[in-house]
């Protein structure tokens, strides 16, 4: 697994050749990254002068090298910040303790004993199937901030929630009036069910 930010020199350039070196030397073993895109609203200026060169140069080997590349973008990720800790300011702790949970949460099941989906493999063949297409969507809920409760809820409840857009790590935009669907989807549920 490796977590990286596309934009950034560090996160581009140097994910980018550990992804290279990784599938190098070890090129049968599965490779995962989450990786941070930098999102932003139209007519904004990036804070980096490079970023988009960075963002399109490290895509090239997020779509080459990995197994799976985790999407999470910025701006979702600040927006769910602001949400559920309106006054936290969405700071990075508090995004950086979302990534960790989404990251515990969807391992889960490799490091917990199971019936089903013990192996990395498990999980990313039905999500990235098809080699170009390794980029996944990821979705959490509840989103909660430490001690705080969470009303009893149904399984179905909880399936419905996920499936909103305000639940969804990326800000991917929907046109009206199309149908959208999912190709495949993985639902990791924890607690009393």
């Amino acid at each position: 697994m490796l977590c990286h930010a596309i934009a950034g020199g560090t996160g581009s350039g140097m994910g980018s050749h550990a992804l290279e070196k990784i599938s190098d030397r070890f090129p049968k073993k599965l490779v995962q990254t989450y990786s941070v895109f930098p999102v932003m609203k139209k007519g904004e200026a990036s804070d980096v002068v490079v970023q988009p060169y960075n963002s399109i140069l490290t895509l090239a080997r997020l779509i080459e090298h990995p197994n799976c590349v985790v999407v999470l973008d910025n701006t979702a990720l600040h927006r769910i910040a602001s949400e559920n800790a309106p006054d936290s300011n969405s700071s990075f702790s508090h995004i950086n303790s979302m990534v960790s949970r989404i990251m515990c949460a969807s391992t889960a099941t490799l490091r917990f004993p199971g019936a089903m989906n013990t192996r990395l493999i498990n999980l990313i063949a039905p999500l990235a199937a098809y080699p170009p297409m390794r980029f996944i969507q990821t979705g959490f809920t509840p989103l909660r901030e430490g001690d705080a409760t969470v009303m009893k809820t149904s399984v179905g409840d909880v399936l419905r929630r996920l499936l909103q857009s305000k639940s969804m790590m990326s800000s991917a935009v929907m046109e009206k009036g199309v149908d959208h669907c999912m190709l495949s989807a993985l639902a990791i549920l924890q607690g009393r069910i």
